[in-house]
């Protein structure tokens, strides 16, 4: 089977010619003519000259995904945000694009950040950034040269200018807290890590001031204990003053599944006893799956939906529409709740 221009007319219900306009831009031809055309290209894998369509139409079928990494290409270590790799590929390959993974290094102790050759040339249609953390300046400022479309994931919506997709940890939280105060809990201690003004996530403050305002309003006190980031030490003796504290509590909130994980594994060896204790934690998509979580109360953060979801935004400023409902606070699963339905 010859898969060729004229094959591929065939295929969609249209003229030769309707499929060469289509090659030189796409926005030649009608939506549902190009929706035709589209689907018969994903489903024969069909790349004809890509290069030279590409000088043609000024348009690659590639997105490039910045993906910022914390330390060198042999320390960085953050599975989760393959989470969202994974759904932005699969949702783009759906219709004939792929994605081009690009890694910035940042130093955190010298605030360096290391680019790749990507930026010095346009070679995507647009940009999905993908941040665990602090965003230098000139991170911004590269990505603002290449003039494209571009959505952030997950990233501190306070900076002006730069469009991200969120997930809603605050409804999320304040269902789950309903949920164990309606069930006559009264004594809540927060477990996180400390936070300082510009480097670090900003759900690590976040989270915290949504779970003390909400006690608040139910005229709750909310204590609370934080480790250093990055600091073993600092987090095991945080940990143990937990333990010596955990009789004035029954509800611990974690600020991750990672700090829950070492509460217990230090636990065995405290002798811990926590059969009172509700234990409540955010947690991540690779780290439920891969986890028997026998730890009801959690909030599930499904990155790969996120990614799914960065594609179709990407995909609407490219057909001219620029889509904002679709940058609107992607829902947190609370299977505690979603089991009692």
């Amino acid at each position: 089977m010859l898969v060729n221009q004229t094959f591929i007319a065939k295929k969609s219900g249209v003229t030769q010619k309707t499929v060469s306009l289509y090659f030189k831009d796409r926005m030649l031809v009608g939506e549902k003519v190009r929706s035709r055309i589209d689907e018969v290209l994903c489903q024969y894998h069909y790349l004809p000259n890509f290069s030279a369509i590409a000088m043609k139409s000024d348009r690659f079928r590639r997105i490039g995904c910045v993906l910022l990494q914390y330390g060198s290409a042999v320390t960085s270590s953050q599975p989760h945000l393959f989470s969202y790799l994974n759904g932005a590929s699969v949702a783009l390959s759906q219709v004939g694009y792929s994605l081009v993974l690009e890694p910035v290094f940042v130093d955190l102790n010298t605030r360096k950040a290391t680019f790749t050759e990507f930026f010095s040339m346009r070679s995507v249609d647009g940009i999905i950034g993908i941040a665990g953390g602090w965003v230098p300046s000139e991170v911004d400022a590269q990505v603002a040269n290449l003039q494209l479309p571009t959505v952030w994931l997950n990233r501190n919506p306070d900076f002006d200018g730069v469009r991200t997709l969120l997930f809603d940890e605050h409804d999320a939280q304040v269902r789950l807290l309903e949920k164990l105060i309606a069930e006559g809990k009264k004594h809540f201690c927060w477990m996180g890590l400390k936070c300082s003004e510009n480097e670090l996530h900003y759900s690590r403050r976040s989270r915290y001031e949504t779970m003390r305002q909400t006690l608040l309003r139910h005229r709750l006190g909310c204590e609370a204990l934080f480790a250093d980031n990055g600091s073993l030490e600092s987090t095991r003796a945080t940990l143990r003053e937990l333990f010596r504290r955990s009789g004035e509590f029954d509800v611990i909130f974690f600020y991750n599944f990672h700090l829950l994980e070492q509460a217990m594994w230090l636990a065995q060896e405290a002798e811990w006893n926590r059969n009172h204790i509700r234990l409540a934690y955010f947690i991540s998509e690779n780290e439920y799956h891969s986890r028997r979580c026998e730890y009801p109360d959690a909030i599930l953060l499904e990155e790969s939906e996120l990614g799914r979801n960065s594609v179709r935004f990407i995909l609407s400023c490219l057909d001219g529409k620029d889509d904002a409902t679709l940058l609107k606070p992607f829902p947190c699963r609370i299977p505690a709740l979603e089991s009692k339905r």
